[in-house]
């Protein structure tokens, strides 16, 4: 009976992890069969059709200063985790403390200084950016960066390294990640063309948003996902095996 309620646990969270892990593919195949379109030409696009848009970011309004860098940008994600011996990352060994995002909405300019601009508004639900990262590393027991220290001081759950992780050799060292969307800088932004008012097609809601190639994303995504699959595999068969004993 308990063992039969424990495999049915461990075939819930395997098929949880799982769907955590592949969720983020199930954009690729559109993805992957859209061509590539410019600002100018994504414009005349019909309401609900999926593009896939590359062109240089521009500010629409205002801006945002990232949290770690302090960079102009028009969009970030950050993530704070720390190296803990018993940390949820095994092999990695990094313990997840804090994220968070924040976005505007901004525009798609063309490389030929066309002024037809696309406009940009992504979600802030399902804000999530696949561009390079900016890592900020502080040892269990350095002092932080003056804005890193500021940003700690401000949020709730950050509190300084536990005593006895920092006693541990090479435990305790912080990982600020910080990802952004920098005005000027030419990226990929692919999802559903809606109409505002005044009939003026925009790119909204639950978006994609990389700095790569379609390729170099898709590739990207799979390895990000195959560690979860792999888990998720082991936790369905360990479940399934005590179901059924």
């Amino acid at each position: 009976m308990y063992l039969t309620l424990l495999g049915a646990l461990f075939v819930g969270l395997g098929l949880a992890m799982a769907w955590y892990g592949l969720r983020p593919l199930a954009v690729l195949p559109r993805l992957l069969r859209a061509a590539v379109e410019t600002p100018e030409t994504a414009a005349d696009a019909d309401d609900g059709a999926f593009l896939a848009v590359r062109g240089t970011a521009s500010a629409a309004g205002e801006t945002l200063s990232a949290p770690f860098s302090g960079s102009d940008c028009l969009g970030f994600e950050f993530e704070v985790t720390e190296r803990q011996p018993f940390a949820v990352g095994i092999p990695w060994l990094d313990a997840h403390l804090d994220d968070g995002v924040a976005t505007v909405g901004f525009a798609l300019e063309g490389p030929d200084g066309s002024d037809r601009s696309l406009a940009v508004r992504p979600s802030s639900r399902r804000f999530a950016l696949d561009t390079a990262s900016t890592v900020v590393r502080v040892g269990a027991t350095e002092a932080p960066p003056d804005r890193i220290r500021r940003f700690v001081d401000a949020r709730e759950g950050l509190d300084p390294v536990a005593g006895w992780i920092a006693a541990i050799p090479l435990f305790g060292t912080r990982r600020y990640v910080e990802r952004r969307i920098s005005p000027g800088e030419t990226y990929l932004v692919a999802g559903t063309v809606e109409r505002e008012e005044g009939g003026r097609a925009a790119l909204a809601g639950d978006l994609v948003i990389t700095d790569r190639s379609v390729r170099g994303l898709a590739l990207s995504r799979l390895r990000r996902a195959v560690f979860p699959f792999l888990v998720s595999v082991l936790f369905v068969a360990v479940g399934l095996w005590g179901i059924a004993a």
